[in-house]
């Protein structure tokens, strides 16, 4: 996007020069009107939503008017508490219109620098159960190897070393083996949707903060639909492990997968709020 401002609608006021966090836009002198720098321009809008002339054009389009919606904070508050982690999906497909909703839902969350680092994969259907089955191809390989006595030892200097110096994690990584092995999905738990958010690795840090808090404003959206979702870790590791895994998915072999989460209806109604520890917080004054 590129935004511009209109010298015949300029009023000189310099809000949008305030307001800029880029320091993008300025003047010559006290009797210039202002303009936008672009190679310091981040794109964020902030000049074109505080504007009172309606002097900043957008070659993406006009802004859309806005009031701040009235919103009961124990609503909200109970919105936000109700979000569950689903694990048990009904049969009932997620229509294509709600998903691209759900992307554009996630396109409109802050972002670092507003850089807006992400891009994603959706997977639907018989093909999310097709990358549960890659995923646990290889979560088989690994727990083959894992049985053997030197590898264990092995492993104990890796992150995988919860799993094998701690006899009943390993009971529960054999179940979640054998679960599979039994036709089950321990992985995307037969949701009928899976969504993977993923940047090049060339942005590090702020891909990641990207694409999890356009997945958080996603898995939101998804409930106020009626949908459930869940974080799936394990999914998040093969896919960066294996880069093969990646580019079969259409994602990059340069690129970090950051978040993986399902997404369905659930055939389990939650009726009571969950309990959740409190944020340890100092407050300096």
């Amino acid at each position: 996007m590129k935004f511009t401002i209109n010298p015949e609608k300029c009023t000189s006021c310099g809000i949008c020069a305030e307001e800029c966090p880029a320091e993008a836009i300025s003047r010559k002198d006290e009797s210039s009107l202002y303009t936008i720098y672009q190679p310091f321009c981040i794109r964020c809008s902030h000049c074109g939503i505080i504007c009172p002339a309606d002097a900043v054009i957008c070659d993406a389009g006009d802004f859309s008017p806005w009031e701040p919606p009235e919103i009961n904070q124990q609503d909200l508050l109970s919105f936000l508490q109700g979000k569950r982690s689903i694990r048990h999906y009904s049969e009932k497909p997620v229509s294509r219109d709600v998903l691209e909703t759900l992307l554009f839902t996630g396109s409109v969350t802050s972002t670092a620098s507003n850089r807006q680092e992400w891009e994603a994969v959706v997977v639907t259907g018989e093909k999310v159960r097709e990358l549960s089955r890659d995923v646990m191809t290889f979560y088989q390989g690994i727990y083959k190897m894992a049985r053997n006595p030197l590898f264990r030892f092995i492993l104990a200097f890796t992150e995988a070393k919860r799993y094998v110096r701690n006899p009943g994690t390993f009971r529960k990584f054999r179940r979640f083996i054998e679960r599979f092995e039994e036709g089950g999905d321990p992985v995307f738990f037969n949701a009928p949707a899976a969504v993977v958010l993923h940047a090049h690795k060339r942005h590090k840090q702020w891909g990641l903060t990207d694409c999890v808090l356009a997945g958080a404003a996603m898995m939101y959206g998804a409930q106020s639909f009626g949908l459930g979702s869940c974080m799936i870790g394990f999914a998040q590791v093969v896919l960066n492990f294996k880069s093969g895994l990646r580019e079969k998915y259409g994602i990059g072999k340069k690129n970090t997968v950051h978040s993986v989460f399902t997404l369905g209806y659930s055939s389990r109604p939650y009726r009571k709020l969950p309990k959740r520890k409190p944020i340890p917080a100092q407050f300096i004054e």
